[in-house]
């Protein structure tokens, strides 16, 4: 499968980008650009990088080009060597600010149309991807790798994360899904984020042996109320923003919240945290995070396998 590549897209959410919520899958499957995945293919040479998103990040470094980065998000934390590379921070950094660095080639998942344009008349290559599924998340790999002069890493970096996809799927064979809600953010009072069918949030649900209670609910990212929340009594609740300290989501605090104690995911201890990072970013380690989510959401099937 071909993964997604948007030439020019909004930033329809202002919230811990590539962090704790689905901020990728707000974009849509956007238009294909001039150079498509044939021309991507056919760039072998080793250029100079910005990654504007952890999951690209991670992904370059997977493939062996962790030292083409030249400049990196605020958010790109992983591995720890790009640590020393230099980092814009902001959801819209500067075009004058990553032309003053040189790249040959800008990546990341959803590039404010500004900086986009700005880019792209300045003659240097723009890649954003745009995941909405496991396999465009493993076909974005092999795209990157690309891009960066690894093509032998990708298909072996993709060939690593297919299986491992596989292997949970076969651990969830016949098993019934469970019923979810999962909180990407706890958003205002009363008012938690969630996400809806056609996400890559909700496409890493599914894939744990989840059942989105508000997969039909609305487009993309939305809001719900906690009467909604009530109203449609999970059998578990995924928190999967409970690892980044500014916002007020924890598993002890859930049954706090209202009318939120009489849900019987609250009563049977079924209110779960996930490693933002592992979970919510569309890279080489999202495996492992689909590990860990469908290993809490179906223990049986993961018992006697060391965590």
């Amino acid at each position: 499968m071909v993964p997604r590549i948007v030439a020019g897209v909004g930033v329809a959410c202002a919230l811990h980008f590539g962090l704790g919520c689905d901020r990728n899958a707000a974009l849509g499957p956007g238009t294909p650009p001039a150079a498509g995945p044939a021309a991507l293919a056919a760039a072998t040479g080793r250029p100079r990088i910005v990654s504007l998103s952890p999951a690209a990040t991670e992904a370059l470094c997977a493939v062996g080009c962790c030292d083409r980065i030249v400049l990196r998000d605020g958010w790109s934390d992983t591995p720890p060597a790009v640590l020393r590379v230099p980092a814009v921070e902001g959801f819209a950094p500067s075009a004058e600010a990553i032309l003053a660095i040189a790249p040959d080639l800008v990546v990341g998942h959803f590039p404010p149309p500004g900086l986009h344009a700005a880019l792209a008349a300045a003659g240097v290559r723009v890649i954003a991807l745009a995941p909405v599924t496991l396999s465009e998340v493993s076909a974005s790999l092999v795209a990157l790798a690309d891009a960066c002069g690894q093509p032998a890493a990708g298909r072996a970096l993709r060939r690593r994360f297919d299986g491992e996809v596989a292997a949970v799927r076969a651990r969830l064979a016949g098993v019934a899904p469970v019923r979810v809600f999962y909180e990407m953010d706890a958003g205002d009072p009363g008012r938690p984020f969630t996400l809806g069918r056609g996400t890559f949030g909700h496409a890493v649900l599914e894939a744990a042996g989840g059942a989105n209670v508000f997969a039909d609910a609305g487009a993309a990212w939305f809001q719900v109320s906690a009467e909604s929340v009530l109203a449609a009594d999970p059998d578990v609740i995924v928190l999967a923003d409970a690892d980044v300290t500014d916002h007020p989501q924890s598993v002890r605090d859930i049954g706090e919240r209202p009318g939120w104690r009489a849900l019987r995911a609250v009563q049977t201890g079924r209110v779960v945290a996930v490693q933002t990072a592992l979970l919510s970013r569309p890279g080489p380690r999202l495996p492992a995070g689909l590990r860990a989510l469908a290993r809490a959401l179906h223990p049986a099937a993961f018992a006697g396998e060391v965590p």
